[in-house]
């Protein structure tokens, strides 16, 4: 305790007992008379007992309240601190999760899309070509498959550099994709080879679309960055339409690469039917 406070502490036993010592003494000086003029000083010093009495239960009561409210200040500061702790961990929490969330959706891209083209890979194709296949046999629905090859893509590489040759697949990539509709699923399915999906679309229309896709080729000029390059590229490619013989996606993808097969091995910059 500190000193003031022990010196409060004593006036404050005095007062008490000095108040005992009065109610003690007053009854007696009254019954023996109070013609001896006590009275008044008593009086005088009751008053002032019991001011310094008051005295001291007032400050008692103003440290107890500043106690009192140091408490609460510190209570409120410490709720305070806890709250913004916690709305620090919320939001650290929430930019995990949307980081997370990103990094899934990322993950999930680079999964199914070929890093060197943006097409959809291999996967992607399977995935997609199950789907439609068993679309088109559950409704009845027409469906063509498309696989083709680059030509020469061997000698691109080995002519000029395998930079030139991937620029050449990206350019052939995007001419695929540019003759796609939104239904299709065009994809690179790895190396020089591709393939497209075409939802809806019976052999006549599978026919315009390679006319078109060979028309494409023919007329690009922006096969590669560089000075020195291929100016012109064709493709081979197996066109089949899906039959009630086909009963998985395998068997019409067997009929595809037959096809693929004949028109490579016709010279190439050709489509084969199956």
């Amino acid at each position: 305790m500190k000193p003031t406070r022990a010196i409060q502490s004593r006036q404050g036993r005095r007062s008490s007992a000095l108040l005992a010592l009065l109610a003690v003494i007053l009854p007696a000086q009254a019954a023996s008379g109070a013609a001896s003029g006590l009275w008044p000083w008593l009086l005088v010093v009751l008053a002032l007992l019991l001011a310094a009495a008051a005295g001291v239960w007032g400050r008692r009561q103003r440290r107890e309240r500043a106690q009192l409210q140091r408490q609460l200040d510190e209570c409120a500061a410490t709720l305070r601190q806890q709250g913004e702790q916690l709305q620090t961990a919320r939001r650290d929490r929430e930019g995990l999760v949307g980081r997370l969330q990103q990094q899934a959706v990322e993950f999930g891209r680079q999964a199914h899309e070929d890093g060197l083209t943006g097409l959809p890979n291999g996967r992607a194709f399977d995935e997609g070509f199950s789907h439609h296949f068993a679309r088109a046999k559950r409704h009845g629905q027409a469906l063509c498959l498309m696989l083709l090859d680059l030509d020469h893509i061997r000698q691109i590489n080995d002519t000029w550099s395998h930079a030139i040759g991937d620029e050449v697949l990206a350019e052939a990539a995007r001419l695929l994709r540019s003759v796609c509709r939104t239904s299709d699923l065009p994809a690179r399915l790895g190396g020089d080879a591709f393939a497209v999906i075409l939802t809806d679309t019976d052999m006549e229309g599978g026919k315009r679309f390679s006319q078109r896709l060979h028309a494409a080729f023919a007329s690009c000029r922006s096969w590669h960055t560089a000075e020195a390059g291929p100016n012109y590229v064709s493709f081979s490619a197996g066109l089949v339409q899906l039959g009630e013989d086909d009963q998985a996606p395998a068997q019409l993808r067997q009929r595809a690469d037959r096809a693929l097969y004949l028109a490579k091995h016709a010279g190439g910059a050709r489509t084969s039917l199956g």
